[in-house]
């Protein structure tokens, strides 16, 4: 994870970029941030105005008669947060070790805990970043609830739409 310097860092380097673009171009460029993560041997964003919070749970209370992709419940704010094992919720890979961070999504009625594989901080994305299309032989589930792929360091990045995976674990749609 990113240090406080290099965070700061990073910002004054957007600021520039935006700046320098506001000369040379009459349309401005949109930026959004998102939480870098692997999903499997996927790379992924989630957009960092989906989550709440991004906590380590310290404990995690096991629940009987669950799919296995939920991982268990914890507390955060108060709230009973269910964890939800993304991999395997996704791709079906079955969990091999404990999950470190849960980015927490609030849905209309329930709160949950998005867990990924390593997280590797913030990531700051342009509107002019460009797009790829998704690598063949992905789950229709998954790409149902992908915004868009971008090609970032030569590599293709899922965009997760978080809300629209939590409104279907709400909804009882995923099984």
């Amino acid at each position: 994870m990113a240090n406080p310097y290099e965070l700061l860092a990073g910002l004054a380097l957007l600021r520039e970029k935006k700046r320098r673009s506001r000369q040379h171009h009459a349309q401005e460029l949109q930026e959004w941030s998102g939480f870098q993560v692997h999903v499997g041997d996927l790379l992924c964003l989630i957009p960092c105005d989906q989550v709440e919070e991004v906590v380590t749970p310290a404990s995690v209370a096991g629940v009987r008669g669950v799919p296995a992709w939920v991982n268990g419940v914890i507390y955060c704010r108060a709230q009973l947060v269910t964890l939800v094992d993304v991999a395997g919720l996704l791709l079906g890979k079955e969990r091999t070790t404990t999950l470190g961070r849960a980015f927490v999504v609030r849905g209309s009625q329930e709160w949950f805990g998005l867990q990924a594989g390593n997280f590797e901080g913030v990531r700051h994305i342009w509107s002019d970043t460009p797009v790829c299309d998704a690598p063949p032989a992905l789950a229709a589930d998954w790409l149902r609830f992908t915004r868009q792929w971008l090609l970032l360091d030569d590599q293709p990045v899922a965009v997760l739409e978080a809300f629209k995976l939590v409104a279907a674990l709400e909804s009882g749609e995923m099984r």
